[in-house]
């Protein structure tokens, strides 16, 4: 295997087209070539008397050219054999003939015509017959082998000449394989470069059809934005029908349920029965927990940050247990069940959302009900150290354990038959809703043996527990004492509610005056204070008054106002249903002169009677007018004259703002107050909040905190945020303002 490779690397068997290409036009030149030579020696012959022996070589040239030729065309490969053998035949012709001429010498140029024509071995193979020919011809003349002139001369040009046709033809055949490979490459990279051009095409095509694709999607994308805009107004408009529509009534019950339990005397001297006064409490209870209900409904519509608000206050969690387990004692008894609480009575009070904790253990006592058919429910509560356990236990049927492990799954139902009378949705939203308040939820269950499930709430911060309480009543003071203080300069003080709904995560103190604001930040040092940009205009004139230390953040802003807001649509104050007590007297006692004569002017009959109802418990001298339509207003009003007027804005003769046009003009009552009462919250009402965010302190912000205040107020006004710096208690809303 060695030799052979050996052997290829030396002699080159193998042939290239190129080459044999090239030698079609050799074989055709030394064709014409020993063609001219025979002509040539076959005219001297003919011409000249003493060159006839030159004859016969002549005519062997001429003949061997012409069938050289013919081979050419017709046996390629045997016409260099041929032309091989005229050359060598001709030389020997005429050495055999002439010995005394030097003819041997012509065996050379054989060699190196040879050379051009064949391979490396085929030159050898001349060469070797082309001495032996001489050397024979030489003999057969009587010459001796060694002589040198005749024989060894001629042997070593013969060699000599094929080693240098070899070496040659060598040379040749490598740079015409360099050139075979070049081409081959070339050819190579071409069709590469051929397919990579289509793969490019196709490429380009496919980017095309993904372009018309994309081109496409962005049409629809825009026409579902259009749509998605035209459901967001549509919501907008249903949810403003269904506060007027569901606050209406609710605020009948509530306010009726509140007057028959706190002033029973105005509806006479007869006493309400004791067992009436419970049912009715427990009525008033109950539609105030769906009022709370619906206004979370409401939220949810409002808000797009999708994350729920909770509205804290600092209550005793014993007196929540209580409300629920009275709501529900109805349904546990008509089961044949007894409800037990053990509920201790050394709680603290706790900074908690009273509806969604108390729609907890709604959940929890219903569910407990609907799984037990014998025996009791106990609701148990344990002080930790630095949590609140409540437990609340059946003896009931039990969960399957393939169940349990997804009873927290929404929409999963616990049991079959009779139990798949719930959404699936309890268990799941009030794990949600006591992990908002920090705590946890769990669940154990033997089947045969009864259900038990836990929930715990975090204890509250002593320090600024004591601090807030000093402030202001427990009852009045929602806020997590956990959460940095922040100072609210306005003069309207239904603003709170309203950023601790939306803007969650930190307590809120109102100050509606400079000095009580320079008292308040002396005495807590709050971590910022939000002024409202019209409190600013109307009660200081320069912000040194505040005397803000130098490392308190001030943020100036327009915030709404049901105040104001009263005031734009041309009255003197706004409530929103539904109507209490408290908001009544708290809109008198923003009046400047009592009212003696008040008109009560809605579409609702029952709802002018339950502020009748109102104004007499609590200011029984003053006169009230009922009207039950815009129309009939106006004409007792200007008939009337009346000191306030309670006015409704959704009325189907002639509505409020129509009303309060007419007002304007009238000059009879130029001097008549005029609240507006809307079932529509005033945060739903305001118009957009004109005026500059200013953020300032006086001591100057770092990069990194100039950075989070970009970022959060980049993330609150670009539209198609994608997700919302990732600050607690910040919740873009929609519908604000």
């Amino acid at each position: 295997m060695q030799a052979t490779e050996f052997w290829n690397r030396f002699v080159k068997t193998t042939e290239s087209a190129d080459l044999e290409e090239l030698r079609h036009d050799i074989i055709l030149i030394i064709s014409l070539v020993l063609f001219i030579i025979g002509w040539l020696v076959t005219l001297s012959a003919t011409r000249f008397e003493g060159n006839l022996e030159y004859l016969p070589t002549a005519l062997m040239l001429l003949a061997g050219s012409i069938i050289g030729v013919w081979l050419r065309s017709n046996y390629f490969r045997a016409a260099p054999y041929w032309l091989m053998a005229v050359m060598i035949g001709a030389i020997t012709w005429f050495k055999w003939f002439s010995p005394a001429t030097l003819a041997q010498y012509f065996f050379p140029v054989a060699i190196v015509v040879s050379s051009l024509m064949m391979s490396s071995v085929g030159v050898f193979v001349v060469a070797i017959i082309a001495s032996v020919v001489c050397a024979t011809v030489a003999y057969s003349h009587g010459v001796s082998w060694f002589d040198s002139q005749e024989i060894v001369t001629p042997a070593i040009l013969i060699y000599l000449t094929a080693l240098a046709g070899w070496l040659n033809s060598r040379q040749v055949n490598s740079a015409l394989d360099c050139m075979e490979n070049s081409y081959v490459r070339a050819r190579d990279l071409l069709e590469q470069l051929r397919d990579e051009r289509m793969k490019q095409a196709r490429t380009l095509k496919s980017l095309e059809d993904a372009f018309v694709r994309i081109e496409k999607m962005n049409h629809a994308l825009i026409e579902a934005h259009r749509v998605a805009e035209e459901a967001r107004q549509f919501k907008s408009e249903f949810v403003a029908n269904v506060s007027h529509e569901l606050r209406t009534p609710l605020n009948l019950i509530i306010g009726f349920t509140e007057m028959m339990a706190t002033a029973p005397e105005g509806y006479g001297s007869i006493p309400l029965p004791s067992a009436y006064r419970g049912d009715v409490m427990a009525t008033y209870r109950n539609a105030c927990h769906l009022h709370a209900l619906i206004d979370d409904v409401l939220d949810l519509s409002r808000i797009e940050s999708g994350s729920m608000p909770l509205n804290r206050e600092l209550i005793d969690l014993g007196e929540v247990i209580r409300e629920a387990a009275e709501m529900v004692r109805a349904l546990v008894e008509a089961r044949g069940l007894s409800l037990e609480l053990a509920v201790s009575d050394e709680l603290p009070k706790l900074f908690i959302d009273r509806t969604r904790i108390r729609q907890v253990l709604l959940n929890l006592l219903t569910n407990s009900a609907r799984f037990a058919d014998q025996g009791k429910i106990c609701v148990r509560t344990r002080l930790d150290a630095s949590e609140v356990r409540v437990t609340v236990e059946d003896h009931g049927r039990g969960i399957d354990p393939a169940r349990l492990a997804r009873a927290f799954e929404a929409f999963s139902q616990l049991e079959d038959g009779q139990a798949r009378e719930g959404s699936g949705l309890g268990l799941a939203v009030s794990k949600r809703f006591v992990e908002l308040h920090g705590g946890s939820m769990w669940i154990e269950s033997e089947v045969g043996r009864g259900t038990t499930v836990y929930f715990t709430v975090p204890l509250p911060n002593e320090a600024k527990t004591a601090l807030l309480s000093r402030w202001m009543p427990s009852q009045s003071w929602r806020a997590s004492a956990e959460e940095p203080l922040v100072l609210v300069l306005h003069d309207d003080l239904r603003i709170l509610p309203l950023l601790r709904r939306y803007v969650s995560g930190y307590q809120y103190r109102l100050a509606e005056t400079t000095d009580r604001a320079r008292e308040m930040i002396r005495e807590a040092m709050p971590a910022a204070v939000i002024m409202d940009t019209t409190w600013a205009n109307h009660s200081i004139k320069d912000i040194a008054e505040l005397a803000l230390p130098s490392g308190l953040t001030l943020l100036r802003c327009p915030l709404p106002s049901a105040r104001r807001l009263g005031l734009l649509v041309g009255a003197a104050d706004y409530v929103s249903k539904p109507v209490s007590r408290d908001d009544l007297s708290n809109a008198l006692a923003r009046l400047p002169n009592p009212p003696q004569t008040v008109l009560v002017v809605d579409d609702e009959p029952d709802f002018v009677r339950l502020v009748e109802r109102m104004m007499k418990a609590d200011h029984p001298s003053v006169r009230v007018l009922e009207a039950f339509g815009g129309k009939q207003g106006l004409e007792i009003a200007h008939a009337e004259r009346p000191d306030l007027i309670f006015l409704d804005l959704a009325m189907p003769d002639i509505d409020g703002y129509a009303f309060l046009g007419a007002m304007a003009g009238d000059r009879a009552t130029e001097h008549t107050s005029i609240i507006i009462v809307s079932a529509t919250g005033f945060e739903q009402e305001s118009a957009p909040l004109l005026g500059e965010v200013c953020l300032q302190r006086e001591a100057g912000f770092s990069l990194s905190e100039m950075l989070r205040a970009l970022q959060m107020t980049l993330a609150a006004v670009t539209p198609w945020t994608i997700a919302a710096p990732a600050t607690a208690g910040v919740s873009p809303t929609s519908d604000l303002g």
